[in-house]
């Protein structure tokens, strides 16, 4: 390695301010082992590693020069991981691959008609913009698949999609069921993690945890594949050779692999971000290598509340708690000195199956019910992502293409200041805490007033269109508010709907309004759409628009509600039974719990003690490792992780000994007490008020 005495000077001030403010815990160690690999390295082999994992991405073959042009990652990353993370990844890209045909047949015909069209007269062959540019006007596909100028590519149709699993049959069920993803059809790769582990996480996050723990402390040898995509996901966050702004990690919250590894992989993405802001010169001049903006956004599918195991739901609560108490730290006590604590992710959003579980009813079997509610499920998400990857460019491609669309937003009372594309600053503000995905299609000429009801309704599945519509998570009981929207549908107001929690307490939305290119879209449609948002969310700061024009074949409403889906029944219920179930000293206390517990978060003010002291300092994995039989299985499992990690010989770390221990990944009693109070301060949040 050939660095250069200044990186050298980086790395021996980097090492020594960690080992001064790193404790030995986890986290510590993998914030130590990301800032040696990160700054003991130039910035060149960073990008060298990052260059091999763009060139080994299936793609299509092209011609050399515009495979090297292709070479350039996109501005979105997919991440699934375990079974069902993974799973959604694949639809996704099924659903990627299917519309960028549909695209790549639009600007086909779109060059026909070109060709056919009699030349331009030379006085106008120059004019282009928004004085006469009607003839060298993008269409929608053209903007996505980046046929303008090669400064404005835009790629975020055509995203990076990874999958990552702890079981060792991941590559070959994916070969099998899918292989046109496999042969090289999009940007799509396997993050293979034999090498750590063989099996599963058996479905105990810890265990997923933990391996991912070791992952990141693992010295990456430079050629393998592993080494590769760690310098996508992590090493290389932020920078500007590494276009990939905006992450979405997919996975169950309820499973082990995805909801223990998720976490630590999403909290060192952020971790090597602000190193690497931190590593800008001492002069404080930025480089063109240093370093942009990222949001990372978990995507978390909950179980079903009303069928699953209640090991899922403690491990659905351990995930919430994980991420609320990261969110806490990071909001009370980020120091800009140090850039730390950080969040897991920038937002997290939930998706439950108790909707998909209502919108089914009975008409499939319970032999057919699981398989088929999850393979909707996960069409849903990943229908959700899709829209937001095609919600950008947006104000300035109407200024050319789509004159009449500003004037019709202005009219409807929305500002252009209010519009967003995918702009990464703008989504980081945007999409905050824990939030939910609403979603609606239009089909004939219905009031969109009553789109807006039906994406904010309880889940249903038109099994003629097979679309999956409503709401991904329940604001309450699911008789009781389908009783409340059955009472807004008659009254054409959506005025009850003010008294959810999910919708009062709100603290940001986002709405995309998806159309096709021949739709002429009323004044009335987009100030109903406006008019709603303004009426059900009373406390929300930030408001946002998004107008998606030729994407779909109908119109179509996505609102993203930010801030207070941890407040809905579904999380508090697996937030709350994980607590009493792993924490919670002795169980006969069962009553005397829910007594302190909802006590605890109705107060005015938030007073933990009496809770504390009903807790353990640590979690118990006995209620989820129930299933494994014995205590003498699990110590069993225990002993073969620790040598396995004692195997792995991370830098620093002496032989004799693991890295950390399996105990040492465990959640504590401060960290529920941190997530507990998240949720106090969003439901006590007022927005202030003006004067």
């Amino acid at each position: 390695m050939n660095a250069t005495e200044s990186n050298v000077n980086e790395s021996v001030s980097g090492a020594e301010e960690t080992e001064k403010t790193a404790s030995r815990t986890p986290e510590g160690l993998i914030l130590a082992e990301i800032t040696n690999t990160v700054t003991q390295f130039t910035v060149e082999d960073i990008l060298q590693r990052l260059k091999a994992f763009a060139q080994n991405l299936k793609q299509p073959t092209r011609s050399s020069g515009a495979q090297t042009a292709n070479n350039a990652l996109p501005t979105v990353g997919i991440i699934g991981m375990g079974r069902c993370g993974t799973n959604i990844a694949i639809d996704l890209a099924n659903l990627v691959y299917e519309q960028r045909k549909i695209g790549i047949k639009e600007l086909s015909r779109r060059a026909r008609a070109t060709a056919k069209r009699p030349a331009d007269k030379p006085s106008q062959s120059g004019q282009t913009g928004a004085g006469n540019g009607k003839a060298s006007a993008p269409s929608f596909w053209e903007r996505l698949f980046g046929q303008k100028s090669n400064h404005d590519q835009v790629f975020l149709v055509d995203p990076v999609i990874l999958t990552a699993d702890l079981d060792g049959d991941t590559t070959q069920r994916i070969k099998v069921a899918n292989p046109t993803l496999t042969q090289g059809t999009l940007r799509f790769g396997i993050t293979e993690l034999d090498w750590l582990n063989r099996g599963g996480a058996g479905n105990i996050p810890v265990v997923g945890h933990y391996l991912a723990t070791l992952a990141l402390l693992a010295d990456a040898k430079p050629e393998t594949p592993w080494a590769r995509h760690r310098s996508y996901l992590v090493d290389s966050s932020g920078l500007a050779a590494n276009a990939s702004r905006l992450f979405f990690y997919l996975f169950s919250a309820g499973g082990g692999s995805g909801s223990g590894m998720a976490p630590v992989f999403g909290r060192a993405q952020q971790q090597a971000r602000m190193i690497n802001v931190k590593r800008q010169r001492p002069t404080g001049q930025s480089t063109r290598e240093y370093t942009e903006a990222l949001c990372s956004v978990g995507v978390a599918v909950l179980p079903d509340i009303l069928r699953t195991a209640h090991s899922q739901h403690y491990n659905a609560g351990r995930l919430l708690c994980e991420y609320l108490a990261s969110l806490n730290r990071f909001e009370q006590s980020f120091d800009p000195a140090t850039g730390m604590p950080l969040p897991t992710f920038s937002c997290l959003l939930l998706v439950s199956n108790t909707v998909v579980h209502h919108a089914l009813g009975e008409r499939f079997s319970s032999e057919i019910y699981a398989v088929k509610a999850e393979q909707l499920a996960n069409k849903y998400v990943a229908r959700q992502l899709f829209n937001l990857l095609t919600a950008q460019a947006l104000v300035e491609d109407y200024r050319i293409t789509d004159p009449k669309v500003i004037p019709a937003m202005n009219a409807a009372g929305i500002s252009l200041d209010d519009t967003t594309k995918l702009d990464i600053n703008d989504l980081e503000n945007s999409l905050s805490g824990t939030a939910v995905i609403g979603y609606g299609e239009q089909f004939g000429h219905e009031d969109f007033g009553q789109l807006f009801l039906r994406a904010v309704s309880p889940a249903s599945y038109n099994s003629d269109k097979e679309v999956f519509e409503g709401i991904s998570l329940l604001p309450n009981k699911f008789e009781e508010y389908q009783a409340t929207i059955e009472t807004c549908r008659k009254n054409s107001s959506i005025e009850p709907l003010r008294d959810f929690a999910l919708f009062g307490k709100a603290l940001s939305v986002v709405a995309i309004v998806s159309a096709p290119r021949s739709e002429l879209f009323e004044q009335y449609n987009l100030r109903k759409v406006h008019e709603n948002i303004e009426s059900l969310f009373p406390n929300a700061t930030i408001k946002r628009y998004a107008l998606i024009l030729g994407a779909s074949e109908n119109c179509s409403l996505t609102l993203i509600i930010s801030g207070s889906a941890c407040l809905v029944p579904d999380a508090l219920f697996a937030i709350r039974n994980y607590v009493f179930g792993c924490f919670v000293a002795d169980n006969r206390q069962q009553e005397r719990f829910t007594q302190v517990f909802n006590q605890l978060m109705s107060n005015p003010v938030f007073e933990p003690g009496e809770l504390a002291a009903m807790m353990r300092d640590k979690e118990s994995l006995d209620p989820i490792i129930v299933g494994m039989g014995s205590q003498g299985a699990w110590r069993r499992r225990k002993q073969e992780l620790e040598l396995r990690a004692q195997s792995l010989n991370p830098r620093n770390v002496p032989n004799s000994a693991p890295p950390v221990i399996v105990e040492d990944v465990l959640l504590s009693k401060q960290e529920v007490i941190d997530a507990l109070e998240y949720i106090h301060r969003v439901s006590s949040f007022h927005r202030p008020v003006t004067v």
